[in-house]
């Protein structure tokens, strides 16, 4: 998977009219993200010049609306695997803290590269009463070509989020658990965790 295709992902997961998903009763994943994309296309057009050269106005933005949508916790820990079973509490708190740092960037610089692509989706399965779900579609691009993107939304007492992203049969979890894994392995948990701090503490000061 490319950091461009995973970064484009990530905006379309935004970039939808509920209006679309009426026909599915409530509540629907995909009906609650375009509620999220409402919200964020309404703010990215009413300021959009501010929010391409004004980072800490395009952090809080997406923090507001987009991160909250996503479920940090569960994605640190599936990126963990096992390496999250055996860290300590305080261990565990401060890469996640760190990981949704990383997290927020991503999805902020993300916004700013929206340029009108389209989405398709295929038939929802989900059974009924059903707390996990997986939302299929097909990324369109200007020149027709199209990408499988898939979302994993888990339900909360606060509604569905996203937690993790598959492209082209890729997971965003599962590469970042690959990315971070010899580094556990080999120099330890709080070496990674302080690894991420400071890439967050470079990139802030750009």
């Amino acid at each position: 998977m490319t950091r461009s295709r995973f970064i484009l992902a990530l905006v379309l997961l935004f970039s939808l009219s509920s209006a679309c998903f009426a026909e599915v009763e409530v509540p629907d994943p995909r009906e609650a993200v375009g509620k999220t994309a409402e919200r964020v296309l309404a703010e990215l057009a009413r300021d959009r010049d501010r929010y391409q050269t004004d980072d800490a106005a395009l952090y809080d933005m997406a923090r507001r609306l987009v991160v909250s949508q996503f479920d940090l916790e569960r994605t640190a820990q599936w990126v963990l695997a096992r390496h999250w079973r055996g860290a300590t509490a305080e261990q565990r708190q401060q890469f996640e803290d760190e990981f949704s740092r990383l997290m927020l960037r991503t999805y902020a610089l993300a916004l700013r590269s929206y340029d009108n692509e389209t989405i398709e989706y295929l038939p929802l399965v989900m059974k009924p009463g059903s707390k996990k779900v997986m939302v299929k579609t097909k990324l369109v691009r200007d020149d027709g070509s199209k990408v499988t993107v898939d979302y994993r939304l888990i339900l909360r007492e606060d509604g569905w989020k996203v937690y993790d992203v598959v492209i082209e049969n890729v997971s965003m979890v599962i590469t970042y658990r690959s990315e971070y894994s010899g580094i556990i392995e080999s120099q330890g948990l709080d070496v990674l965790t302080q690894k991420l701090s400071e890439r967050n503490r470079a990139a802030l000061e750009k």
